[in-house]
């Protein structure tokens, strides 16, 4: 099935999502800074020690009280290719995605098994792209229900004061708005793609992806 996403706002829908295809692990490029960057940046919120702050080891650099690293990092159906960027919010780098026309995209981070963000309130990520294609994106988390089927819940990134203008956008997410997900058992805390109700990136079109991190 090519696509598994219905969007009404805030959706949920079962198991059935594109082949994610072969795991990619060029995010984790970042900790090597091979972007050429030299000074690391604390992003739009810094990080205050003491604080709480849990990091996923992809999409972000900085401190965190708590580390819960994913197991994959997938590309849905080979959709579109990755590579660091010096242009970023947070760190050295931040992650381009660089689309293949495929009509659908999608891709995120993915744990083998159900994994709790008990506790923790607030999904943060910033996005930046000025292409047509990009003018809608959705977000979304994935978890296994009571049969340990994948179901999936997102939340539209215009919501949060996503615009594709070119700028970096800061988006805070509360994980109560992904409404029905059990937090309890996350299959993905972070997947990001197309919202098909607003079109679909173009081959050659591109968004940067940075300071992913729940509080």
């Amino acid at each position: 099935m090519k696509r598994a996403w219905l969007v009404v706002g805030v959706v949920a829908v079962s198991a059935c999502r594109p082949n994610p295809g072969v795991p990619d692990y060029s995010g984790f490029r970042q900790f090597a800074g091979d972007g050429g960057a030299s000074e690391s940046r604390p992003g739009p919120f810094p990080y205050v020690m003491g604080a709480r702050r849990l990091a996923f080891g992809v999409f972000y650099e900085g401190g965190a009280s708590d580390r819960l690293p994913i197991d994959n990092y997938f590309i849905f159906s080979n959709s579109y290719a990755t590579e660091p960027s010096d242009d970023r919010v947070e760190g050295l780098v931040s992650d381009e995605l660089d689309f293949n026309g495929t009509g659908f995209w999608g891709g995120g981070l993915f744990w083998e098994r159900p994994t709790s963000l008990a506790g923790w309130s607030t999904l943060h990520v910033s996005l930046r792209s000025s292409d047509p294609g990009l003018a809608t994106i959705a977000v979304r988390v994935l978890y296994f229900n009571a049969s340990n089927a994948e179901v999936t819940v997102q939340v539209k990134a215009n919501d949060y004061g996503w615009v594709n203008d070119g700028k970096w956008h800061s988006l805070s997410i509360p994980l109560t708005d992904f409404r029905g997900a059990d937090l309890t058992r996350l299959r993905s805390p972070f997947t990001i793609g197309n919202d098909v109700s607003g079109g679909t990136a173009r081959l050659g079109e591109s968004l940067l992806v940075d300071d992913v991190y729940v509080d």
